[in-house]
């Protein structure tokens, strides 16, 4: 009998990103005005979102005024499915009745057992990444 196994190497992402446990950026926390237009800078950063602050984005739109700011970013997008593979994507934010009224490209990473964004500034401000 053989036994044949197949490994996946992961990119550098996946073992070379920031922490991010800020509760605040959870969906249901609304008491603060926070924003991410300084906070990755312009290129981008790896970031592993981790409990208390959930480890995904939501990819629906929050109400305005969750997650810690003003206008919550979400994902419009699909989250790569497969091991190993990067996705580039769409962040909205709602505000203004507008569910998309500013947006902005990021990558997802799919690490096996998490996932990784590279975030950038955001926009303006208040907008902020949003987590479930």
């Amino acid at each position: 009998m053989t036994t044949s196994t197949t490994s996946i190497i992961l990119p550098a992402q996946c073992s070379s990103y920031t922490t991010n446990s800020d509760s605040t950026r959870r969906i249901a926390y609304t008491s603060s005005s926070a924003c991410d237009s300084s906070l990755f800078g312009t290129t981008g950063t790896w970031v592993r979102f981790v409990s208390p602050a959930g480890t995904t984005m939501p990819t629906s739109a929050p109400s305005i005024y969750a997650c810690g700011t003003d206008a919550p970013g979400w994902y419009n997008g699909a989250y790569p499915s497969t091991a190993g593979s990067t996705t580039t994507g769409t962040v909205c934010y709602n505000w203004a009745g507008y569910t998309c009224n500013w947006s902005n490209s990021i990558q997802i990473t799919h690490c096996s057992t998490f996932y990784v964004f590279k975030l950038i500034n955001t926009p303006v401000c208040n907008l902020g990444y949003c987590t479930v």
